[in-house]
């Protein structure tokens, strides 16, 4: 096993918190996030590796040091919510694994402009988190989700999340609609 490979726990070697990858491919290629289809990168008896927070589920909930994120599983073809997940597959079973060892998870940022803590462009290691709580809850669709809370681990010279503070298109978009609707 080598840090390259993405199989480890903690940083990768010569990669700094941070640094911004154009693709997914060079994402795995330096190993921080081995996958390029799965928000979670883990192993059912060894626990998460990584996870890469993107425009993947609903029900995600980005505050910089803290994550809200759902696991795997229960979508169609086209990404639309339309069963249960499973706590026991594969990715989930790692990140409730990591809940109880409290080993380090790397978070990788994906571009989204509905979150202001994610790069405009391209994918950004945003440091080490741990999970801090794992448990089946209702989702916004009302299928029940793994979900798991992170936390940002506090190291010495980390800097902040940086964050996007700018309305685009969308998110005026977005305004105007819950506006007219609420």
């Amino acid at each position: 096993m080598t840090s390259r490979d993405g199989r480890t726990f903690g940083h990768i070697s010569g990669v700094e918190v941070g640094t911004v990858f154009n693709s997914k491919a060079a994402l795995a290629d330096a190993g921080v996030h081995k996958l390029q289809q799965s928000g979670i990168h883990g192993d059912k008896e060894l626990g998460a590796f990584s996870i890469c927070l993107s425009k993947g589920y609903e029900d995600n909930v980005d505050r910089g040091n803290i994550i809200t994120y759902v696991g795997s599983g229960g979508q169609d073809e086209d990404g639309k919510q339309i069963s249960d997940q499973d706590p026991d597959s594969g990715v989930n079973k790692a990140m409730f694994l990591s809940s109880e060892t409290r080993r380090p998870v790397r978070v990788v940022r994906g571009a989204n402009d509905d979150n202001a803590y994610s790069p405009r462009r391209g994918f950004r290691y945003d440091g080490l988190y741990v999970v801090d709580e794992a448990k089946m809850m209702d989702g916004k669709k009302g299928f029940k989700m793994c979900t798991f809370k992170l936390k940002r681990i506090d190291e010495e010279g980390q800097k902040p999340i940086p964050t996007r503070r700018t309305l685009t298109l969308g998110k005026l978009a977005k305004l105007r609609k819950n506006t007219r609707t609420g």
